[in-house]
């Protein structure tokens, strides 16, 4: 208590950290009537983060669900800081009812219970980071309080709006299922569509398309962040032990992809299907209830994939289950073992930067000791005198057959994937490891130019093709998003509050145009064109010249959401741009207007090559943007890779035959390399 009240609040009260920001930032959008189609892009978020003066370096939305943000919308008006007091606060007060229902729910005393939440390290993180894990699991505890008591309807409720916050605690539904309480499933789905509605409402449908389409299966698959780090989850540990990456992981204990693609799924199932497997259909006592709640619990947390430490705020439920059942049979030996598991599971652990092969399993010891303890819940289940009772119900064998299945599938699918991703490694470039996110990579003589998402922010790198020297700008006090180089000119955007501007050089002095981003310079230098949004939506402007006060024309119409461009003249561009919210789409002049679409389907980043014959961009299939070509004589269409991850900012280098990229392949979504590939013979 003394640690909480003199430590970590003061600290939590003083800063912004991470990750509360996101969340705010996210319903103060909504709050502005701000269209948030692109609200998960890196860059577009950072934008609009430094506009509102946002006190914390970095951030970013992914893998956040939308719904979840709306738990912040009545406190978007507050300055940020002040909103995050509220928070809280809030989080504090939830703490009074969510003590009574587990006092309520275990039958233990509150000092056990404030035992359990005292000892729960996670609980000072998530005060700290202004985190929703306290308010989840109020919501899990209180869908069981009202299980217990009759109420399945409401505990179904109760779920759904937990699954919509963070997608994990859904496999809770699974107890549902396995019991067959249709009550209880029905009210969970219908809250679950309200949830969706509702969250679709605020934020409309193309950003929870693109979070279910093109976030989600990375996210399940580990790859949601940075899948190389040193984490108590199992996706985490494999990626380190078997997976290369020329960057984060060049040097894995042992680089196979079958051995990850054959141990993510099957260990992912043997730690997930006891707790599937040992629900009793037949009714039971409070215990056992308790019991599987607990485990299903235990077990999402040790499959997920992304385990932040205030992630296990949640083991405050299993623990206060299992040691009630504990204390009530006297077995004190181990409720003592209990304690001592459960402060190692929250305690952190600082992991050496240059830890390699199978010592990186000494800094995990939260996976071990968690599994430790989920092997306690499931054996006080299986040992509850009706072992006999469940091996007669042939539904359980039905149940065993459709996860083997399920896990076959998975196997398959993610060799595949793997396999797939390491083949874009033979076209990456050799680029230093600071870089999270290297972005909009230019061609600059025998240099490579390209925008870096660092621990400082965004940063221009320029690296030297011949020699591998890397020269980071570390004078930039602003976040640089974008940039160009033509004609002698770097233009370069700096986000500040309240508006972006950009800017030629380092010379900040020298604005070229106030509220605007993403410069393009023609190739005769004679006029600019760049983006200027609208309460996020962007439209394609012209400028005469790079003076100050050059006339301005708007060359698309003001229904479109322009999200990028591709500009040669005033009479030679296309851009990439949604209307209605719909997928974005290619469309060019035809020297008269401007709103021409090409036909390509969902498609971004434009690309026009110098010597004017070849188009190149990003395709949307399956959940991924891969690079395909148009010749702009013909018309004819040509895909230049089949891979399931993400080849984006196409730039075509002088010879017109050679394309500069992004590519995520191998890493996490969105956060990308830079490659070279030929794509023209």
């Amino acid at each position: 208590m003394l640690y909480i009240c003199f430590h970590t609040l003061p600290q939590a009260w003083r800063k912004l950290n991470t990750d509360f920001p996101n969340y705010y930032l996210a319903s103060r959008l909504v709050d502005e009537h701000y269209d948030t189609t692109r609200m998960y892009e890196w860059t577009w978020i950072e934008r609009e983060k430094d506009h509102r003066a946002i006190d914390i370096r970095v951030l970013g939305l992914l893998p956040i669900t939308p719904f979840s943000t709306l738990a912040v919308l009545p406190l978007a008006k507050l300055a940020p800081l002040t909103a995050k007091h509220v928070w809280i606060l809030l989080n504090l007060l939830i703490l009074v009812p969510l003590a009574w229902m587990l006092r309520e729910i275990t039958r233990l005393n509150l000092r056990w219970i404030g035992l359990a939440l005292m000892l729960n390290f996670p609980l000072y993180r998530n005060f700290l980071f202004g985190q929703f894990y306290i308010v989840l699991l109020l919501l899990v505890v209180a869908a069981c309080w009202c299980y217990l008591r009759g109420y399945r309807a409401w505990a179904g409720a109760l779920l759904a709006i937990s699954g919509a916050c963070k997608i994990f605690p859904a496999l809770l539904f699974i107890f549902f299922l396995r019991r067959r309480d249709w009550r209880a499933l029905c009210a969970g789905l219908v809250a679950g569509l309200v949830a969706a509605a509702s969250s679709i409402a605020v934020f409309g449908w193309t950003v929870h398309r693109t979070w279910l389409q093109e976030i989600l299966p990375w996210v399940t698959r580990g790859e949601g962040l940075q899948p190389y780090t040193v984490t108590a989850s199992v996706s985490g540990i494999l990626h380190r032990l078997f997976l290369s990456e020329p960057q984060w992981n060049p040097r894995p204990w042992h680089n196979s992809p079958l051995a990850y693609a054959l141990l993510f799924p099957v260990l992912q199932m043997l730690i997930l299907a006891p707790a599937i497997l040992l629900i009793r259909r037949a009714q039971s006592d409070r215990n056992t209830i308790l019991l599987e709640w607990s485990a299903l619990i235990t077990a999402a947390l040790a499959i997920s994939t992304i385990p932040a430490s205030y992630n296990f705020v949640l083991m405050v439920f299993p623990v206060c289950v299992v040691a009630s059942i504990l204390y009530r049979r006297r077995c004190w030996g181990w409720l003592m073992l209990l304690v001592l598991v459960y402060f190692g599971i929250g305690c952190p652990i600082s992991v050496p930067a240059n830890i390699s092969g199978l010592a990186v399993l000494l800094y995990v010891p939260r996976l071990p000791l968690l599994m430790g303890f989920l092997a306690g819940n499931y054996w006080l289940l299986y040992t509850d005198g009706r072992a006999a009772e469940r091996s007669r119900d042939w539904r359980t064998y039905v149940w065993a057959i459709a996860l083997i299945i399920i896990t076959i599938s998975s196997v398959r699918s993610t060799l595949q994937v793997e396999q797939a991703q390491r083949e874009e490694y033979a076209y990456r470039l050799p680029l230093g490891a600071e870089g999270f996110l290297n972005a909009s990579p230019h061609p600059e003589g025998t240099s490579v130019r390209y925008l870096a998402f660092t621990f400082e922010g965004y940063r221009r790198v320029v690296v030297d093709m011949c020699d591998g020297v890397e020269a980071i700008s570390r004078a930039d006090a602003d976040d640089i998003l974008s940039s160009d180089d033509e004609d002698g000119h770097t233009l370069l955007e700096r986000a500040t509050a309240p508006q972006s501007e950009i800017v030629e050089g380092d010379r900040p002095l020298d604005r070229i145009v106030r509220d605007a981003h993403d410069p393009i310079l023609a190739l005769d230098g004679k006029s600019l064109a760049f983006l200027r949004d609208d309460h996020g939506r962007g439209r394609l402007m012209v400028r005469d010249g790079l003076g100050d006060v050059a006339p301005e024309t708007a060359l698309t119409p003001g229904q479109m959401n322009v999200y990028e461009a591709a500009y040669v003249s005033p009479t030679a561009y296309v851009y990439a741009a949604a209307d209605d919210g719909g997928y974005p789409q290619l469309y060019a002049t035809d020297g008269a207007r401007a709103d021409v679409p090409l036909g390509l389907g969902a498609s971004r980043y434009p690309a026009l090559s110098s010597d004017g014959r070849w188009l190149a961009y990003s395709h949307l299939d399956h959940g991924v943007w891969n690079l395909w070509i148009r010749s702009q004589s013909s018309g004819a269409l040509r895909r230049v890779a089949d891979v399931p991850c993400n080849q984006i900012q196409a730039r075509w280098e002088s010879d017109s035959k050679t394309l500069l990229y992004s590519t995520d392949c191998g890493r996490s979504v969105w956060f990308t390399a830079v490659a070279r590939r030929k794509v023209i013979p």
